[in-house]
């Protein structure tokens, strides 16, 4: 008689917290990705560059080694056009030599960057 008690309890807990685990809790976090129902405004960053004209990446380089610190006395020179950006002059360093290329391919998109710039030998 115990048995039969102890087996109808145990099977109505199970029955009841499976019926909690089937509701949604008090609680829920956010989606993590976009909903359908909103239409995309923003256009993805590899896309953005790609829209741009050839001034404006020339002049979005230039901008980025004119304010690097590191690239302040040093003589680079960019030349865009629509398939490749040219980057030519001198710098003191290797590693000045790499911070210029880097700034030059974050706004390149997919034109081709053609490397110019001489590293001037320390003595």
């Amino acid at each position: 008689m115990k048995s039969a008690v102890l087996v109808s309890a145990l099977l109505l807990t199970s029955l009841s917290f499976a019926q909690q685990q089937g509701q949604s809790p008090p609680y829920s976090t956010p989606p993590t990705f976009p909903r359908e129902d909103r239409p995309q405004t923003q256009m993805p960053p590899d896309q953005e560059e790609q829209s741009l004209s050839t001034a404006q990446v020339q002049e979005q380089i230039e901008r980025g080694l004119n304010s690097e610190p590191a690239l302040s006395n040093t003589n680079v020179s960019v030349k865009t056009n629509k398939k490749s950006v040219v980057l030519g002059g001198t710098v003191d360093t290797e590693r000045q030599h790499q911070l210029a290329l880097r700034i030059a391919q974050s706004h390149a998109g997919d034109r081709k960057i053609v490397d110019n710039i001489k590293v001037q030998q320390q003595t």
